[in-house]
C-alpha cells in the first residue's frame, strides 16, 4: 500500500519559495531544474477565493501578485491586534500533499478520481484552518509526481496571527499525518512513515477539466 504523504513548513520570508510553487517571477516564466518544460503549462493554480488559472494566466496574476505580497496583505487585512508584528514571525505555512509516483499516476487517470483527491485536500485544510486562511493552491504536473501546494496565513477568528493556535508542535503534526491517511485510505493509500520524504517522479498529462473543481 502506498503512504499519504503530508508535509508542512513555516514561512518567515517566502524568497524563492514564491517562484518555485507560481513557476513565475516578475511576470516571466521560472523553470525549476526538476520540471518538465513541456508540461509547465499543465499546471493549474488557484486563488484565494478558488478562482482557477492556467500556468500563462497565474504568471500574469502573479506578476503584481507575487507570494511575498498576497501574505503581506491578506495579514494586512486581516490582523487586528495593536502591537506591530515581529519580523522573524510566521506569517504562512506551506503544505505539500502527494504519494509515491505509481499511486498518484494511478489517481490522475481517471477524472472522477483525481477531482475528487484534490476537493478531499482542499477540505481537509479548510477543516483545521478554515477557508479564508488559505490563499492559494498549485497543483504541479510538471514533476514526476502530481503534487499539491497549499499556502495558508494563520490568522484566528479574533484576528491573530498565530501558527500555534492551528499547530502546536510535533504532536499536533503527528496527529494530522494520521487525520490526513483516514482521509485519504480511500485512494488506497495508508500513514506515511515518520521522516519520509515524497519523491516527484515523472507524472502523465492531465487536462485542465480539474481546474473549476475545487471552487468556490
Amino acid at each position: 500500500m502506498s503512504y499519504a504523504v503530508l508535509r508542512m513548513q513555516k514561512i518567515k520570508n517566502p524568497g524563492a519559495l514564491g517562484r518555485h510553487i507560481d513557476r513565475s517571477s516578475n511576470g516571466e516564466i521560472s523553470i525549476p531544474g526538476n520540471t518538465d518544460k513541456d508540461s509547465i503549462k499543465n499546471n493549474i493554480h488557484w486563488d484565494k477565493d478558488g478562482k482557477s488559472y492556467t500556468q500563462k494566466e497565474w504568471i500574469g496574476y502573479t506578476k503584481e501578485n507575487p507570494l511575498s505580497k498576497r501574505i503581506s496583505d491578506e495579514v494586512l487585512r486581516r490582523y487586528k491586534l495593536g502591537k506591530k508584528i515581529r519580523k522573524d514571525a510566521v506569517k504562512a505555512v506551506e503544505y505539500i500533499m502527494t504519494s509515491d509516483p505509481f499511486m498518484m499516476n494511478e489517481i490522475f487517470k481517471e477524472k472522477e478520481v483525481y477531482t475528487s483527491w484534490v476537493k478531499d485536500n482542499k477540505l481537509f485544510l479548510e477543516n483545521i484552518f478554515g477557508s479564508e486562511n488559505i490563499i492559494s493552491m498549485h497543483l504541479h504536473l510538471d514533476e514526476k509526481t502530481p503534487h499539491l501546494h497549499a499556502i495558508i496565513v494563520p490568522i484566528t477568528k479574533d484576528g491573530r496571527l498565530s501558527c500555534k493556535s492551528f499547530v502546536d508542535g510535533k504532536k499536533d503534526l503527528a496527529q494530522q499525518q494520521t487525520d490526513y491517511a483516514k482521509v485519504m485510505s480511500k485512494y488506497g493509500m495508508k500513514r506515511g512513515e515518520a521522516g519520509s520524504k515524497a519523491r516527484h517522479q515523472k507524472t502523465q498529462a492531465v487536462t485542465r477539466n480539474i481546474q473549476n473543481y475545487v471552487s468556490r
